[in-house]
């Protein structure tokens, strides 16, 4: 049951981000660092994604690429110049 609602917040969360932001893999790879570390803020997903941000150093490599191309995916899209004109 605990690993159905950590799943389920993990997807929620993805869902929150742009689509190419995450993927199962990346879901997959950060949920032990999740349970791991973020135990106390299931099953908030804001509270578990700045658990895992707080927690950066401490979660393993494929986490850790996960959150670093998020933010790289996010950045992009932000950037004015990739914004078609109106």
């Amino acid at each position: 049951m605990r690993t159905l609602i950590a799943t389920a917040c993990l997807l929620t969360i993805a869902v929150t981000l742009p689509a190419a932001a995450y993927t199962q893999e990346d879901i997959d790879a950060c949920t032990p660092d999740a349970f791991r570390l973020c135990q106390q803020a299931f099953p908030d997903k804001s509270r578990i994604v700045i658990c895992l941000i707080k927690n950066k150093g401490q979660l393993n490599a494929a986490c850790t690429r996960a959150f670093n191309r998020a933010v790289s995916v996010t950045a992009a899209s932000d950037r004015p110049g990739d914004r078609p004109a109106d």
